[in-house]
């Protein structure tokens, strides 16, 4: 009883993990979205100086997305 109740908590354990990493990622894969779409507009706009400040917080949120 006692291996049974353990495995059902390491499977669940993994399931958590599986689903703490998907939200982390959507989240990322979100402001990555969210931070494109603004630098485009800035672009447009030649807000060059706001674009340098948001490009390197693009640059560091698509570091998360090496490992895909």
């Amino acid at each position: 009883m006692v291996k049974e109740i353990t495995r059902d908590i390491k499977q669940l354990d993994h399931a958590k993990r599986h689903l703490t990493t998907s939200i982390t990622t959507l989240n990322h894969l979100h402001m990555l979205a969210g931070g494109v779409d603004s630098l485009e507009a800035m672009t447009r706009r030649r807000q060059y100086g706001e674009v340098a400040n948001l490009l390197q917080g693009v640059m560091n949120v698509l570091e998360h997305f090496h490992k895909y």
